[in-house]
This record gives C-alpha cells, sequence and structure tokens, in this order.
C-alpha cells in the first residue's frame, strides 16, 4: 500500500504537515552583517534567487533588500519570475549608476531626485521611451515600499508618490504585421514545421523497421537503427565517432539527436506557427501543457493558463478543432497542437515535464544541466525568457518588411496580426472578433493603435459612404404605383438635368396625361401620376411644400385641410422623404425655396 498521504476531495480535508508550520522568509540578513539574500518562488512553481552581494553602495542594501521582498513575495504584485527579476534588474542598474557618481548616496536619506532623474535620462539612452518609463515605473515602485518612508527627503517623497513620469506610464506599442509580411512569415514558419516533421516521421519509421524488420535494411542502415533505438530506449544520443575530430562530436551529436528529437533550433519556428494559428499570447503558448483531451475526435480541449487576469482567472479550457485529414494537419490548432503533442512525446518521456515542449538539450552547458535527463528539458520549465533568435531566423529567411528594411520578428506582433487579421473578417464587430481579451481589451491594447486597422477602417468607410450616396443618388421614385424601372434611360437623364421638372417632381411624359392629351392638373396631382418621376434634386422642394401645407393648415380647419391636401401630405411624408437619408435631407433644408402658399391653388398647368 502507497504511504502517500490521501488526495483531498468531496468529503475529505486536504493533509497538512505536522507541526507549527513557518513561511520561510522572503528576505535572508545574515547575523555576521554580510549582503542579505531575496528568494522568489512564483506561483507557477519558478524560483531565483537575488544576491546583493552582487552589488556597491552596502548603505542601500538592507532598505531596498526589504523592498525588494515586500515587492516579489507572497504579498507583492509581482508574482511570476519574469517580473521579479525585471525589478531586481531595476535595482542593479540603479545601484551600478549611482556607484559611478564622485559623490554616490551611501544611505536611503541621501538620495535625491536628480537621482531618479539621471536614472530615466540613462535608460532612455539605451532602450525606447516605453521601456525607459516602464523601468522607471519598477524603481519608484520599490522606492515606495522602503521600509521608514519618512527617513526619505521630502522632495523624493513628493516625486515617488506622483503620477505621469513613469507610474502607470502609457504608450503604444509596435503594431502588427500587414497582410504580405504575416504571409511571408506563417509560409516560412509552415515550411520549417514541415520540415521537422518529416524529419523526425523518418527517423521514427527507420526505427520502426529495424525493430520489426532488420533484415530489409542496409548495413548501414541497421547500424543507424541499432543508434536510434538505443536512444529511443534510454533517451541518450548514440553517436558513431569513428573518423571525426573531437570538435566535431558536438555537431555529430545534435544531428543524431534531430532524427528522433525536436531541439532548440525547432523551437523558433514551432511557437512562431503556433502564434499565427492561435493567436494567443507567446506566455500562454511557451506555458500549453501536454494534458488534453480529445472530444470525438473532433476537437482537442486544453487548459491555457492566461496570468495577467488575475489569479482567479489565470486559467481557461479552450476547445481547438481537428482535422481527420492528415493533409490538412497544419490548417487547424487542434491537429497542430496534437502534432506538437506527439514528435515531443519522447523527450517528454525522459525530461518528465508537464508542459507539451520537451527538448534534447546535451550539447554545452546543457549536457551539465540536463545529465540526469539524458539530456531532455522542457525548455520553459525553468524561465519564459527563454531566447528564440527569431531575428536570425528572420534573417536565415530573408523576410522583409513592406519597406525594404530586414523584419523586425515579435511574436506579440504576430498576436496583434491575428487580431486585427479577425477583426476584419467579422467586418469589426469586437464581440465577434475577440479572441483571447474582451472586445474593450481587443480594441484599446490591439487594433486601436494598428496603422493596418486604421487603414481598413477607412477604406470600409469610404467605400461604405460611396456605396450609400451611389444607391442614395440611384433613387428614383415613380408615384402612382407605377416601375420606375419601366422609364427609359433617356428620360432619366432629362429629369436628372431638370429639363422635365414642375413643382416638386419631373412629368415622364406631359403629352399624355391621366385623363388623355396633354396633362393640364394642379402642380399637387403629380404626387398620385404615375408620369410623376422623383429624385435627389426634387428634394429642397419637396421639403419646402411640406412647409407650405403646414403653413395652410393653419388657416384652414382641419377637416378641409385634409380634404384638399391629405392624400398629398401622406404621399410626400410617408412614401417619398423616407426613401432619403438623413444626411441628404439636412443637406436639401440649406437650399429649398420658399413657395407661395396661393401655389396650392393653382396654376392648373404647367407653365
Amino acid at each position: 500500500m502507497s504511504g502517500d498521504p490521501a488526495r483531498a476531495g468531496r468529503g475529505r480535508t486536504a493533509a497538512v504537515p505536522d507541526g507549527f508550520y513557518q513561511q520561510p522568509p522572503t528576505v535572508e540578513l545574515p547575523e555576521d552583517g554580510g549582503a542579505p539574500v531575496v528568494r522568489f518562488t512564483g506561483e507557477d512553481g519558478r524560483e531565483c534567487v537575488f544576491r546583493f552581494e552582487e552589488l556597491p553602495l552596502e548603505g542601500l542594501h538592507r532598505d531596498f533588500a526589504h523592498a525588494l521582498g515586500a515587492r516579489i513575495g507572497p504579498g507583492g504584485g509581482r508574482r511570476t519570475q519574469r517580473a521579479a527579476t525585471s525589478h531586481w534588474q531595476s535595482v542593479k542598474r540603479f545601484f551600478l549608476l549611482l556607484d559611478q557618481l564622485p559623490a554616490p548616496p551611501g544611505c536611503v536619506e541621501e538620495l535625491r531626485v536628480r537621482h531618479l532623474q539621471r536614472y530615466l535620462m540613462t535608460r532612455r539612452e539605451t532602450c525606447v521611451e516605453k521601456s525607459a518609463r516602464k523601468n522607471l515605473q519598477d524603481l519608484l515602485l520599490l522606492m515606495r515600499a522602503l521600509p521608514g518612508q519618512g527617513r526619505l527627503d521630502s522632495q523624493v517623497a513628493d516625486f515617488v508618490g506622483q503620477r505621469g513620469h513613469g507610474v502607470d506610464a502609457q504608450q503604444a506599442g509596435q503594431p502588427g504585421y500587414s497582410d504580405r509580411e504575416f504571409q511571408a512569415i506563417m509560409a516560412a514558419a509552415r515550411s520549417d514545421v514541415v520540415a521537422i516533421r518529416d524529419r523526425i516521421a523518418a527517423g521514427e519509421a527507420l526505427l520502426q523497421q529495424f525493430m520489426h524488420r532488420p533484415g530489409s535494411l542496409s548495413v548501414a542502415d541497421r547500424e543507424q537503427g541499432a543508434r536510434l533505438e538505443a536512444m529511443a530506449r534510454t533517451g541518450r544520443v548514440q553517436v558513431d565517432f569513428r573518423g571525426l575530430a573531437v570538435g566535431e562530436f558536438p555537431a555529430a551529436c545534435y544531428e543524431q539527436a534531430r532524427q528522433l528529437f525536436v531541439v532548440a533550433e525547432d523551437l523558433t519556428p514551432l511557437l512562431v506557427y503556433a502564434a499565427g494559428l492561435t493567436g494567443r499570447n507567446p506566455e500562454t503558448l511557451k506555458e500549453l501543457p501536454a494534458e488534453h483531451r480529445l472530444v470525438e475526435d473532433r476537437a482537442v480541449a486544453v487548459t491555457l493558463v492566461k496570468r495577467r487576469r488575475g489569479k482567479a482567472n489565470s486559467r481557461t479550457s479552450v476547445h481547438w478543432s481537428v482535422d481527420a485529414d492528415p493533409a490538412r494537419q497544419l490548417r487547424t490548432a487542434g491537429s497542430f497542437y496534437l502534432l506538437l503533442h506527439r514528435i515531443m512525446a519522447r523527450s517528454r518521456g525522459f525530461s518528465a515535464t508537464a508542459s507539451v515542449w520537451s527538448i534534447w538539450a546535451g550539447n554545452g552547458h546543457g549536457a551539465v544541466h540536463n545529465a540526469s535527463t539524458g539530456g531532455h528539458t522542457g525548455p520553459f520549465d525553468a524561465e519564459l525568457a527563454r531566447k528564440l533568435h527569431l531575428g536570425h531566423w528572420a534573417q536565415e529567411h530573408g523576410l522583409s518588411g513592406d519597406d525594404g528594411a530586414p523584419l523586425q520578428m515579435k511574436l506579440t506582433r504576430i498576436k496583434k496580426t491575428v487580431e486585427a487579421r479577425t477583426a476584419k473578417q467579422v467586418g469589426g464587430h469586437l464581440p465577434s472578433a475577440r479572441l483571447t481579451n474582451t472586445a474593450e481589451t481587443s480594441f484599446a491594447h490591439y487594433l486601436r493603435g494598428d496603422p493596418f486597422i486604421t487603414e481598413w477602417a477607412a477604406e470600409v468607410l469610404t467605400d461604405a459612404i460611396t456605396d450609400a450616396e451611389q444607391h442614395a443618388r440611384a433613387v428614383v421614385l415613380r408615384l402612382g404605383g407605377a416601375d420606375a424601372g419601366t422609364v427609359a434611360e433617356d428620360v432619366r437623364q432629362r429629369a436628372a438635368a431638370g429639363e422635365l421638372d414642375t413643382l416638386a417632381a419631373a412629368c415622364a411624359d406631359i403629352e399624355h396625361g391621366p385623363d388623355g392629351g396633354r396633362c393640364r392638373e394642379s402642380f399637387l396631382a403629380c404626387f398620385g401620376c404615375p408620369n410623376a418621376l422623383v429624385l435627389e434634386r426634387h428634394l429642397p422642394a419637396l421639403l419646402a411644400l411640406t412647409d407650405t401645407l403646414r403653413e395652410d393648415l393653419q388657416r384652414r380647419e382641419a377637416e378641409q385641410w385634409a380634404a384638399r391636401h391629405g392624400a398629398t401630405w401622406q404621399i410626400i411624408t410617408r412614401d417619398i422623404l423616407p426613401r432619403f437619408s438623413p444626411a441628404q435631407r439636412a443637406a436639401a433644408i440649406k437650399a429649398k425655396p420658399v413657395l407661395p402658399l396661393g401655389l396650392l391653388d393653382g396654376p392648373k398647368e404647367q407653365a
């Protein structure tokens, strides 16, 4: 029977350690007065240690160690390894800068505003404005956590508490890629992914042939098959070093490992393609778990990590579609995830990582660090900030920007591109476009400042306005229940030129009135005549006519007015004016003429 404690579950209390539990200290202060040590353990289990003995200015060590511990400890605001390291780098850079001054401060009481301003100026010399302000923000947050705030110089305390010079500084980041750039990136990544898949598939095929039909292989292939079998069984790379110089051993090991395992250089195209296919941010992709669930072989359910949502909402389940056709393996996110799971399965068996990512890294320092696992490791288990050499990868594939310069590769820009492309595909409807964020977050952080989205939106708006104008200007109303489509083109053109105008319409055939012969009816009779046409150019007169009818209502009894003009009023206000846009009616108001009331009673024929 296993000696492991029972797992917690419904109706069972969680196992707790015996005796009194004391939380291990975040800040260690040696009794002999040595430099303090700050230990960090993140919510994801990643750890790191920061030693102040590396820094000058011993008089500042203890105060800043307490501040750093408060910021990255269990109750602090920085709970990931990357954020904790960023805080430490701010302390380190600040101390090194102060140490170069002719009279560096010896304690926190001697810190001055000019020291903080110099720090910002120095950061601006080596990085962009956004990064410089972010570095200053980290330093100011640390200084807010210094013990004994009353010891700070009053001007320094005021500066630290102010906003606008670093704290909560916002600045638009780089935009996404254009459609051409994105297609080139995805094509390059896809070609590499196919090569990785086929390479490992070829090694697996040779291994299976050696294990089941060794007699069908040549002598060289049998030897290679034996080495692959030993690699698959032990995880350790087997190389025939005969005829190789000592300096060629690492390259030979690397080449042999590639036959069955994913290696470090494969991570770049795999992550680039994953970002373009899923639209997820780099941190989430690097923490893809190996654990998953297939749903009727049509989708794969995976639990993703997104820590920026806060601890309570840091995990979410997604369902990625799976295409049963092997030829479409790289078309859907679910099929690609299963491909990643399969090609790194052997390596995961030795590295024992819970992540889907597992590589062979047994050369150089990796041979020492990963000796117990035969060189296998989860590349993002210790830290997420593993260098991927994206610039080198883009250069190898000859990727260039729309300006002709070498393309600047960033996974975050790929995510922005996917957000923008999705928004365009759904016509800009953000609730439908959102992939990983709320509609508000997608707009504020991914779409609002993107020049390609701005250009697209301007084109869509221009096209919409043009279509609306063309549609509106093409409106030709034929009154009296007749079909406007039967009006001859030459009549339309003459009506549009104003050659057929009556009072507030055009007459398509004045020589053949409703009663036969040349029309001699009142102008108001046009609104019930099948010969009458109404175009946009008649809007000013129509609006003026409605004003005149309102005035006439004031001098008549309602029943009398309704009997005389009720039908005309209904036709104009309900059948004609609603066919034109508010903008058209607003423009027509500025040009409407003034019609005398007497016009309603005559003349009875066209002048």
